[in-house]
């Protein structure tokens, strides 16, 4: 029975290995693609003197832009906004199993798992270079627009995408900056080994799931890590833009939640819990992206207005 568990371990160890390795695999250079979908990417529209500043949505690790923003787009749009948003950071899927099994049920762990199936991934990518894809994007927008300066929301690693990209290209592009769920000092990953207890049987640390589940973004946002010093030696923010960051006290994915939260607000920048002023909503990591409430504060935090939350 011994040798059959530390087989099995050693087999889970090796497939997780060869997961590993194809999501930190460097994908070719080319064009982030910009999807298609309802209320984005109409590259025919031109900013209104009421919302002058197009809105750029940056989805997280695992995910992409339809997928992320089906909910918010509609709505910023109905708001008046131009909106866009690309898929960033893909990698390549993995069409071979390890030791010959097929499909992803024996593992179950989203982005590996549909890796197993031959899907592209997207957002687990390193977070240098889907800042450099960002920065793409942004030139994209500008040139369709028009507009010299853009507004830009993130979702979880795309927040600190956002971040990686003001670092690097300074500010002038970029009027306001709103997160929801960025671990901006990192994340112990708290909620990963129930999430994820296949994972969790072999014997992985929490760190070592994140790098399983979300590619290279789950080594680079754990607290401590050499992105994250970087980014935040010089403070969270850059100066002469406007931070809005969205936490959720049921986020089981980026804790402890407060990490989410900007340490030092200052200026115009703001904290705020999803759950101040309504209790009852349990929206939790990913529920952010389909959560009324959520949506309502990335409309108000742009808008910069004190418009009625709904619970």
């Amino acid at each position: 029975m011994w040798i059959r568990k530390q087989a099995a371990r050693i087999a889970g160890l090796t497939l997780a290995a060869a997961c590993a390795a194809v999501l930190h695999a460097p994908a070719a250079a080319a064009a982030p693609p910009i999807p298609a979908f309802a209320g984005a990417n109409d590259m025919a529209c031109h900013p209104s003197a009421e919302r002058p500043q197009p809105v750029l949505l940056v989805h997280g690790s695992g995910t992409d832009a339809p997928n992320s923003f089906a909910l918010l787009a509609p709505l910023l749009r109905a708001e008046g906004y131009c909106v866009f948003a690309a898929d960033l950071g893909p990698t390549p899927g993995l069409r071979e199993v390890v030791s010959g099994q097929a499909g992803s049920g024996t593992m179950g762990i989203g982005p590996v798992g549909a890796a197993m199936l031959g899907r592209t991934i997207y957002g687990v990518g390193d977070i240098d270079r889907m800042a450099t894809e960002l920065n793409e994007v942004v030139q994209t927008v500008q040139r369709a627009t028009g507009a010299r300066q853009i507004a830009l929301v993130g979702h979880s690693t795309g927040g600190n995408v956002i971040r990686q990209y003001l670092r690097a290209q300074g500010a002038a592009a970029v009027t306001q900056v709103v997160t929801l769920g960025t671990p901006y000092r990192g994340s112990t990953w708290g909620g990963l080994r129930t999430n994820y207890p296949d994972l969790a049987s072999l014997g992985l640390d929490n760190a070592e799931i994140a790098a399983q589940v979300f590619g290279t973004p789950g080594q680079q946002q754990v607290v401590g890590s050499p992105l994250l010093n970087r980014l935040n030696a010089g403070g969270e923010t850059v100066p002469g833009v406007r931070y809005t960051a969205l936490a959720s006290r049921a986020d089981e994915i980026i804790t402890p939640q407060e990490t989410a939260l900007l340490a030092a607000p200052t200026g115009d920048d703001r904290n705020i819990w999803l759950q101040d002023g309504c209790p009852a909503d349990i929206a939790n990591h990913s529920g952010l992206l389909g959560d009324t409430r959520a949506a309502a504060i990335v409309l108000s935090a742009l808008a910069n207005d004190n418009r009625a939350l709904p619970c």
